[in-house]
């Protein structure tokens, strides 16, 4: 290949990567959502027609193969119904998905009656209904007590919107206002990110386009390959989720095979009657981003990344929920333990110095008490983080969330941050004072030295719960384990999981 060709090639790839990055920076400034605004619980990419992934952004790892598997159920659900002007969403953990209240929207794109290059973002809504608001319970047994079950459909419809789907999707969310406000928002990013693809596709030509594409992601994979870790054999790990209510793991053979990499669950325990379940998609990113550790920075999200590694991963077990399996707490427990697994399979066999990249992280949702009509964003709680094995920042795993804004939770939310402190042992206080409002709220704290304590005037309640209520003058109290490789948030397994 021609030096030419290869400036060519990036300066049309760089085009089309600079469209997905300013779909999600764009929609984080115009959202009204914390959670995307502040948290950054979002992704935005590009697909092709046949769903191959051209490039994404994420604040999550949690997305990293869920976009590409959910744009391309939708684009094969309507294989034979497309046109221009539609706008296709759904909200399916058994489909590509993470979990319930995560929706993506998919706009199609075409060049001369010619589906090319889609713009698709993934976002975290505040409500999608469930037994309470937010979707985080955790009591929850089936995906209907965390989120309803929306299956592929048309909001718009060449170009006309789809009025009974708009009704019964924002008359499941309990802020009906705050919900449609994202479902615009996300429209708006995905039409400006058409009109740049046209752009470019129009300056350039379609078959330069694809082969800018083509060879890119060859680029990235030979990049990927480069950055596996240069092992013989296969590698054996294990990891047992630190949940009381049941004695369950993760079982995990990998090898490396030439220039592919095989992650094998086979004897991973069931799927549980517990909201600690994961889909095949959440084990997956989990996995590769603990195997790749700090490395995932340097390479592009393409299907040159994705497709260097091949996954066994049972259905109806942990690692591969099956419906109506709950998930909604999945990611920080059974997604850790994932983690947990391939980081213990390297140090035992391969590299004893081998990064972490999981870490505890407990969760807060304060709600209006149940039975209140006002409408009310729920407010997410994660005002801290372990620190990392390097001692400075997040683990890696808990991705590029930023922590809240301590003005913006005081102004929306009567809730003041009185401290943030680092103790000597590594660990990480926070305190929030609630100034105002009346709240019920549902706390998950995963064992092993992380808690969370709501302080009010008839005692000190701790733990995983919900219906708690909290209001004026009570303070809730955080600590943050430090994030010690496989003595924290999952246990050491030296005789395999439990089935």
């Amino acid at each position: 290949m021609s030096t030419a060709h290869q400036i060519s090639d990036q300066i049309i790839y760089g085009k089309l990567a600079s469209v997905s990055r300013f779909a999600g920076e764009r929609l984080r400034r115009v959202s009204r959502s914390a959670l995307i605004a502040e948290s950054g619980a979002y992704a935005a990419g590009l697909v092709t027609g046949d769903g191959s992934l051209v490039h994404q952004v994420q604040s999550e790892i949690e997305h990293l193969y869920a976009l590409r598997s959910v744009s391309r159920h939708l684009l094969d659900y309507f294989a034979y119904d497309l046109e221009e002007g539609d706008v296709l969403i759904s909200a399916d953990v058994y489909k590509g998905g993470t979990k319930g209240q995560t929706l993506t929207m998919l706009l199609p794109v075409f060049a001369g009656g010619e589906l090319i290059v889609s713009p698709v973002i993934r976002a975290q809504m505040a409500d999608l209904g469930g037994e309470i608001p937010g979707g985080y319970n955790p009591e929850a047994f089936e995906v209907w007590q965390e989120s309803m079950r929306l299956t592929p459909v048309k909001l718009f419809k060449g170009g006309k919107l789809q009025r009974d789907v708009r009704r019964f999707v924002l008359a499941n969310g309990r802020s009906p206002e705050l919900l449609e406000s994202d479902l615009l928002a996300m429209q708006a990013c995905l039409e400006e990110a058409r009109r740049s693809i046209q752009a470019v596709v129009g300056s350039y030509g379609l078959p330069a386009v694809h082969q800018a594409i083509e060879r890119m992601n060859e680029r990235t994979r030979l990049r990927t390959v480069e950055l596996l870790p240069a092992v013989t054999g296969p590698l054996s790990g294990a990891a047992k989720l630190a949940i009381a209510q049941a004695d369950v793991g993760i079982q995990l053979q990998m090898e490396r095979r030439d220039q592919r990499w095989k992650f094998d669950f086979t004897g991973t325990s069931e799927q549980v009657p517990l909201p600690y379940n994961i889909s095949r998609e959440t084990a997956s990113a989990c996995a590769v981003t603990a195997l790749l550790a700090g490395s995932m920075e340097d390479l592009e999200i393409n299907d040159g990344l994705l497709d260097v590694f091949e996954f066994v991963l049972p259905e109806g077990s942990l690692v591969h929920a099956a419906f109506p399996a709950a998930t909604a707490f999945g990611f920080l427990t059974s997604g850790q333990a994932v983690a947990a697994a391939v980081t213990q399979a390297m140090r035992a066999e391969a590299d004893p110095a081998f990064p972490a990249v999981h870490g505890p992280s407990p969760l807060t949702v304060l709600y209006p008490p149940v039975g209140s009509q006002t409408p009310m964003e729920p407010v997410f709680l994660e005002p801290g983080f372990a620190i990392a094995e390097n001692g400075w920042s997040a683990p890696v795993l808990q991705g590029a969330r930023r922590l809240v804004s301590a003005e913006e939770l005081e102004w929306r939310s009567g809730l003041r941050i009185g401290y943030r402190k680092r103790l000597e042992d590594g660990d990480m206080e926070v305190r929030l004072d609630v100034l105002r409002g009346k709240y019920e709220a549902a706390i998950f704290v995963p064992e092993g030295g992380t808690d969370v304590r709501i302080v009010a005037g008839d005692g000190v309640r701790s733990g995983t719960a919900k219906g708690i209520p909290v209001t004026a003058g009570a303070a809730l109290e955080y600590r943050y384990a430090s994030a010690e490789p496989l003595k924290r948030l999952v246990k050491e397994d030296n005789d395999g999981p439990s089935r």
